[in-house]
């Protein structure tokens, strides 16, 4: 008797699992993905559409026909203030109020306008060979990110991580205590 009973072998059926596998794999991607949205949709008929129009009366276009989409605006502003970053960072008030004054001062330009977004590089120096220390100058900007909203609350949003946030400057020209404070305002 013979082994071979008139069935193929295992390596033959291997080749069409694999072969029905991907079959199945790719109809599984394609049933997955989204159609693409139709950005000319045709309205669906209703009731009032099918009354006839009052020639004395035109339409006039609504804000979001003649408005930019939403957004933050992709022109930044840049403004700086320099303080006493141990002062500032151990919360003394005297160094509160200058940063107050000085971020007053230099928002006056931006009047009627809010900050969406903000982001505040600090340097702070190494005092012995003038190297940037990178943890002081990420808790002097942190320091500074927070005051922001208590300085200028009707400018910058309220403290949040997500929107105010510190960093540190490593840049070579910096001065020790200089926060440059980028702002990114909503297209309007």
């Amino acid at each position: 008797m013979s082994r071979d009973s008139g069935r193929p072998g295992g390596t033959y059926l291997a080749g069409w699992l694999f072969a029905d596998l991907l079959l199945v794999i790719v109809l599984v991607v394609l049933g997955s993905e989204m159609p693409a949205a139709d950005p000319h949709p045709d309205p669906e008929p209703t009731a009032t559409a099918t009354a006839t129009a009052d020639p004395s009366r035109s339409p006039s276009p609504t804000r979001s026909d003649t408005s930019r989409p939403g957004g933050l605006d992709p022109v930044t502003v840049s403004i700086g203030i320099r303080l006493d970053p141990d002062a500032l960072i151990a919360g003394r008030p005297s160094e509160t109020a200058e940063l107050t004054r000085q971020v007053t001062q230099e928002i006056k330009r931006y009047e009627g306008r809010t900050a969406a977004f903000v982001m505040v590089f600090g340097t702070v120096r190494a005092s012995s060979g003038g190297s940037v220390d990178t943890g002081r100058s990420d808790e002097y900007a942190t320091a500074v990110a927070r005051q922001l909203p208590q300085a200028a609350p009707r400018f910058f949003p309220p403290y949040s991580e997500k929107i105010i946030r510190g960093y540190h400057d490593s840049g070579s020209a910096i001065a020790s205590g200089t926060a440059r404070i980028e702002l990114f305002f909503l297209l309007s």
